[in-house]
């Protein structure tokens, strides 16, 4: 299983996280390639990927520029009219609810300055005197802010443009879930629904770059699992036209609410995680703390922020590796494909044994390749059962989420695991009164490894003939093995 650890010690936002994959080994030319095929902007855009040095260690930067080479957040400054520098949290995708909130409309300083992240990370000392500088990602609140009149995208306008390009599926279902995890992060902050959310025109765009464009990398690198450190918030106060609001804002602890994230000691002063960084994290991100084991480490990337402090490196580091396992780890066969499965469990003590069968066939129907049931011994000497359900791990979530809601378990685990699997095949065998089907087995080279007459088919042959099934079952396979010797 090809798995990622992203390592935020100094905080992470969607610009950074983006460099870092493509630092890790991402293609820049296909990721290019890629994002080319969503139309963010009517007019064109330019990406910059460039090397920069963050306390003496070679990091990738990721700007978005216009034709003319202009930043899209200086646009979004001079839309807005701030004057407070770049409160650039390049990130903040200015979600604010459809009430056209003016929110910082001038004091774009919403809590960060994260140097990095997002938010534009550039984030010179502004007049506040602090140095925080973000926008807090509302960038979007600018909707009218007296100077020039900007348009905004809800969320069902993003979540089009992303069904109607030509991206991968697997880019195109992650983006799709993180611009709705920020929407539904900054629904709660505003009070309206999701889908009133705006992103501001101008500011959105390099917020979709670092989001789509982010899971075009993560889908291009082949990563199945992440984990992540935990992250820091920053700490202070930056004053807005609402008055002071303290660091971080309320979307990126939303995030991390909602998530279980683990959240790290920080003395900085600023902003460290975006919303928008947050919101890539909480999605990718299945286990927090310290780094996995790997088989081996197939790539390390470092992504920059703006902001370059003396005292530590503004980056966050993506590594990519293969997962150990007692199976991936030996030598592989070279006999059987291998596959990674997803395993699906839960222990039931207090649920009807007699809807069990039901909940078995739900579950099939939803995609499980297999579904079994145990009896166990569980707390207080209780007796219950184990159902397991074994899936594709794109079906993992709809099987999860089925247990949870047709049984009384209210937690259901999974893990991964990897079989090798014969190739199969059907072959139909004439019986005195009809046919029936045998099943067939082989390895990569031809051979065969197993033969079984379906069981089904031979019932209905045994109903309708009216004789033992466990003839029928004795017959189809000698009459199979004899067709096969005589050929």
């Amino acid at each position: 299983m090809k798995i990622a650890y992203f390592d935020c010690q100094f905080g992470a936002a969607g610009d950074m996280l983006n460099a870092a994959l493509l630092a890790a080994g991402c293609d820049e030319a296909a990721w290019k390639a890629e994002l080319a095929k969503v139309k963010i902007e009517e007019g064109s855009f330019q990406l910059l990927v460039t090397d920069v040095m963050r306390c003496n260690v070679v990091a990738k930067k990721l700007d978005v520029l216009d034709e003319s080479g202009t930043k899209f957040d200086r646009l979004y400054e001079q839309a807005v009219g701030g004057g407070h520098g770049r409160h650039e949290h390049r990130d903040h995708p200015r979600a604010h609810g459809h009430q056209d909130h003016q929110h910082e409309h001038g004091h774009r300083d919403h809590p960060s300055e994260h140097g990095h992240h997002d938010h534009a990370h550039e984030h010179e000392l502004h007049d506040h005197g602090h140095d925080h500088g973000h926008d807090h990602g509302h960038r979007e609140h600018a909707h009218e802010h007296g100077r020039n009149e900007v348009h905004s995208r809800r969320l069902p306008d993003i979540l089009n443009l992303i069904e109607q390009s030509g991206l991968r599926s697997g880019a195109r279902s992650l983006a799709t879930r993180i611009f709705i995890r920020l929407a539904e992060a900054e629904s709660r902050v505003h009070g309206v629904r999701p889908e009133e959310i705006q992103f501001h025109e101008v500011g959105a765009v390099d917020s979709m770059v670092d989001i789509i464009g982010f899971s075009i990398a993560y889908d291009l690198l082949g990563i199945q699992k992440s984990f992540g450190s935990a992250v820091p918030l920053g700490s202070g106060l930056v004053r807005t036209e609402h008055g002071l609001f303290p660091i971080p804002g309320p979307a990126t602890l939303y995030l991390l609410e909602a998530s279980g994230a683990a959240i790290a000691e920080s003395v900085i002063g600023f902003e460290c995680l975006t919303p928008t960084g947050a919101a890539i994290l909480c999605e990718v991100v299945s286990e927090w703390g310290r780094q996995p084991a790997m088989q081996q480490i197939e790539g390390v990337g470092y992504g920059a922020g703006t902001k370059d402090p003396l005292q530590w490196p503004n980056v966050c580091r993506a590594v990519v590796g293969t997962a150990v396992d007692t199976v991936s780890s030996t030598k592989p066969s070279q006999r059987f494909s291998a596959e990674t499965l997803a395993v699906v469990e839960a222990n039931l003590d207090d649920f009807n044994p007699q809807a069990l069968a039901f909940v078995m066939e739900k579950l099939f129907e939803a995609g499980a390749l297999d579904v079994s049931v145990a009896p166990v011994v569980m707390k207080k000497g209780r007796a219950g059962h184990l159902l397991t359900a074994i899936c594709k791990p794109g079906d993992r979530v709809l099987i999860q989420e089925m247990i949870l809601e047709q049984t009384s378990s209210i937690g259901v685990r999974w893990h991964a695991a990897e079989r090798l699997v014969a190739g199969r095949e059907w072959q139909d065998v004439q019986l005195a009164h009809g046919s029936v089907r045998i099943k067939i087995a082989r390895d990569n080279h031809g051979e065969i490894v197993n033969t079984q007459p379906e069981f089904d088919d031979c019932a209905r042959y045994a109903e309708d003939n009216q004789v033992p099934i466990k003839e029928v079952l004795v017959d189809a396979l000698a009459t199979f093995k004899r067709n096969a010797s005589s050929t």
